[in-house]
């Protein structure tokens, strides 16, 4: 909930107040002037109390100054430990308490809770109360390493914690809550984004952890919550399994979270706090037909012509001039606001633009391209060009479109082969041109071979190209599920699916750094009790612990190996020992994520 704070100011200017004669106060002389003079004395006193209070509790929201004079409230409820017993406890609240049953079953609570986790020493229990030792260290980790001096080790602090911020959507649910608990473990500064503060919600977050209420669909939620916020582990599900309520948390609040952690990053690229570089390197942009800056240079090919890299019209079987494919392209204008790409009666197409990088930027330090197109549920491909002391070389890479309206693609440098069998391996450093390429071969059925309606016509809009620079970890942490949770047909499946994956696809494209973890059906059940199975391609079925997913969530925040992958995660079950083989075992429980998801493709 975003509280605004207002201003308010006397109409007549400040040197105007100044240069006015003192003027004698008023005695009250009536006594309704006194008594009221007196009431509004007795309130402006009440409300000095209630701020004190307040203030003194740790409850009161901070107020934060932002650009130029303005305050702004923050909305983040921080609560502070109270270590001193309260005086205001009297003797006959403490009896009542020694016998009231709620009280005697909160603290028995309490104390199997903390024998459990000695014992154990595993920290993947379900509760929600977190030990002294927890508290004391999330609020020290605040004021500096020199607090922690001669504190108690656990044994599962990690050095990045101290300067981390963490954001846990969904900390109330069945991943959340223990996602919560591993993170206090460890040291991090934790927020919890809720939709209520109530007492009965608050008595289930420990004091150090951060609330702010707010709905994940709501945008202005969303960028209140990730203010200030170094990743964000979102572990957000529908209540219920209708349609309209999965699109709303799991497509819309993703989609919301993603553009808000955007923006906060570009923010503090723009005044200087950013670790890392911008998100996106810009590379063409036709959304505005007045600047031109990033319009290019397009050419449309002459295949066959000596010296260029592509194929002959003659292989393709043309008979006279008459057949011969028409090719254009078109810059934006006021009318049209996207660079077109089009052709008929042909079976091969290609355009290509000299590609211009910002200074001191290579795509070296990239990762893949963004495109955001429109080709009418048709094939196209990717075209790189580089040039060397050998001569000139091409690489492709193909990609699928939307039948109606714009999609935004994620081409991966990894997915590149070369044109050619003797060319060199891609050089980033090397690319010279950008290319669009359309076949008709690529449009049709693998199965039957038969030619897709019009597949010799095409025509494809571009509103911008950019590429994604790559980064040591993951930003977004997003759980997701694998399908298997869902009975009936797969009809109905898809259909359920699709708003996860179209959340998914927003963190993809956006160049954050993200990690899509899919669990099969969850169920309460302590972890480590079974071996972990990591696959792609949706092969995985049966269940896994929740304190499984999310130990699995707490050890991709710092891995490289991680970053942008999306995997499934079950437990073995008898079924499935025979499937796959032991790639690591770890009986000290240490990083098996690493060599996990080592072998797995990124940007799936």
């Amino acid at each position: 909930m975003v509280v605004c704070g207002k201003l308010f100011q006397l109409g007549c200017p400040m040197d105007a107040r100044m240069k006015q004669a003192p003027r004698r106060a008023r005695t009250p002389s009536s006594r309704r002037e006194r008594g009221r003079l007196g009431l509004v004395a007795a309130r402006a006193q009440g409300e000095d109390k209630g701020e004190a209070k307040g203030e003194s509790d740790g409850e009161k929201p901070v107020e934060r100054k932002s650009r130029g004079s303005r305050v702004r409230k923050d909305p983040v409820l921080r609560r502070k430990k109270v270590v001193e017993k309260r005086s205001a406890k009297t003797e006959g609240d403490a009896q009542f308490d020694a016998v009231n049953p709620v009280s005697l079953g909160r603290r028995a609570r309490k104390e199997i809770d903390t024998a459990w986790r000695k014992f154990t020493r595993l920290g993947q229990f379900t509760s929600t109360s977190i030990s002294e030792f927890e508290v004391e260290r999330m609020v020290a980790g605040k004021e500096g390493l020199s607090d922690l001096v001669g504190m108690e080790s656990t044994g599962f602090e990690v050095p990045e914690a101290i300067d981390t911020r963490v954001l846990v959507v969904g900390a109330t649910g069945q991943i959340g809550r223990v996602v919560l608990n591993k993170l206090l473990l460890r040291g991090y500064t934790v927020r919890a984004m809720v939709q209520s503060l109530s007492p009965e919600v608050l008595e289930n977050f420990p004091p150090s952890v951060e609330l702010i209420k707010g709905d994940i669909s709501v945008m202005s939620d969303a960028f209140e919550a990730t203010r200030d916020c170094d990743k964000v582990i979102c572990c957000a599900r529908a209540r219920t399994n209708l349609l309209a309520e999965i699109t709303r948390v799991e497509n819309e609040g993703v989609k919301n979270l993603v553009t808000a952690m955007l923006h906060h990053k570009n923010e503090q690229k723009t005044v200087g706090q950013a670790k890392q570089r911008t998100n996106k390197i810009l590379l063409f942009k036709f959304q505005n037909h007045k600047n031109t800056a990033k319009f290019g240079d397009w050419q449309v090919n002459s295949p066959g012509k000596e010296g260029q890299q592509g194929e002959n019209y003659a292989n393709f079987g043309y008979m006279g001039s008459s057949a011969l494919p028409k090719i254009s392209t078109q810059l934006p204008t006021e009318e049209f606001k996207s660079f077109t790409f089009e052709g008929s009666n042909t079976d091969f197409a290609e355009t290509h633009s000299p590609l211009t990088l910002p200074e001191g930027l290579s795509l070296k330090d990239c990762e893949g391209l963004v495109i955001n197109c429109h080709g009418n549920g048709k094939k196209f491909a990717v075209v790189l060009y580089t040039e060397d002391k050998k001569g000139r070389h091409g690489y492709i890479s193909e990609f699928g479109t939307l039948e109606t309206g714009f999609c935004t693609r994620r081409v991966p440098f990894s997915a590149f082969t070369r044109l050619t069998a003797d060319q060199p391996p891609l050089n980033l450093r090397d690319v010279k041109d950008f290319g669009l390429r359309y076949r008709s071969a690529w449009n049709k059925d693998d199965q039957e071979g038969v030619e897709v309606k019009e597949s010799r016509n095409f025509r494809i809009k571009l509103d911008w190209v950019k590429a994604l620079p790559s980064g040591p970890e993951s930003d977004v942490i997003l759980v997701s599920c694998s399908g298997d949770q869902f009975q009936g047909d797969e009809a109905e499946k898809e259909r359920y699916l699709k708003p996860k994956r179209a959340g998914e696809a927003h963190l993809r494209n956006s160049g954050l750094g993200y990690t899509v973890i899919r669990p099969s059906s969850l169920i309460n059940v302590p972890g480590g009790q079974k071996a972990l199975l990591f696959d792609q391609g949706s092969r995985l079925s049966g269940s896994i612990s929740s304190a499984d997913v999310a130990d699995v969530c707490i050890r991709c925040l710092h891995n490289g190996e991680a970053r942008n992958k999306t995997f499934e995660v079950s437990n073995e079950s008898d079924d499935s020992a025979s499937e796959f083989e032991l790639v690591v075992h770890f009986p000290d429980k240490s990083d098996y994520v690493t060599a996990a998801v080592q072998g797995l493709e990124k940007n799936t």
